[in-house]
């Protein structure tokens, strides 16, 4: 609280005006990124010309997002802060999860993405995976840059997903360049 304070620039007395203690501060403050994000996201969804556009806007606005993101928040969340972990969890296994399983079904009838995929196990898979990517003991963040990592995975998961047509798309937009 003393570096927020300083960050502030107002004392520590000011901020317990509006907030209770550190754990309702980062709380709200989670609560407000994911309003936030969410908004973003439903905008992207409705002005996407496909599913892989769709995919490929959002991962954008992740990147712009995550560029400096440290995965060990979210261990430090997970650890000494459960209320604030449990809004994440919630967030990303309603919001994202059923977001990722809309993305694949309208793939599939669009031709997109290949006509054979449960979107159920494979947006289950696609979530699950980013707890892989934060993963310090498999992709401590001395080593990997998160934003690369998450490029990896990102290309990994549609590669896995598309139809030919799919794939004509993704590569004619050059998602993954070097």
């Amino acid at each position: 609280m003393d570096d927020i304070a300083r960050e502030m620039g107002m004392s520590k007395k000011t901020i317990y005006q509006f907030v209770e203690n550190k754990a309702e501060l980062v709380k709200l403050t989670m609560q407000n990124y994911l309003e936030q994000e969410r908004g973003q996201i439903e905008s992207i969804v409705g002005t996407s010309v496909n599913s892989i556009d769709e995919m490929i806007q959002m991962v954008s606005y992740f990147y712009s997002e995550v560029r400096d993101f440290n995965p060990t928040v979210l261990n430090d969340l997970q650890k000494h802060y459960p209320e604030t972990w449990a809004i994440y969890n919630d967030y990303r296994f309603e919001f994202m999860l059923g977001l990722i399983r809309k993305n694949i079904e309208s793939g599939v009838k669009q031709g997109m993405y290949r006509n054979n995929l449960n979107s159920d196990v494979i947006a289950k898979i696609y979530i699950s995976g980013i707890d892989l990517l934060i993963n310090q003991t498999l992709f401590p963040s001395k080593k990997y840059v998160f934003v690369d990592t998450y490029k990896e995975y990102l290309n990994y998961h549609l590669r896995g997903i598309v139809s030919v047509k799919g794939l004509d798309y993704l590569e004619q937009h050059n998602l993954f360049k070097s």
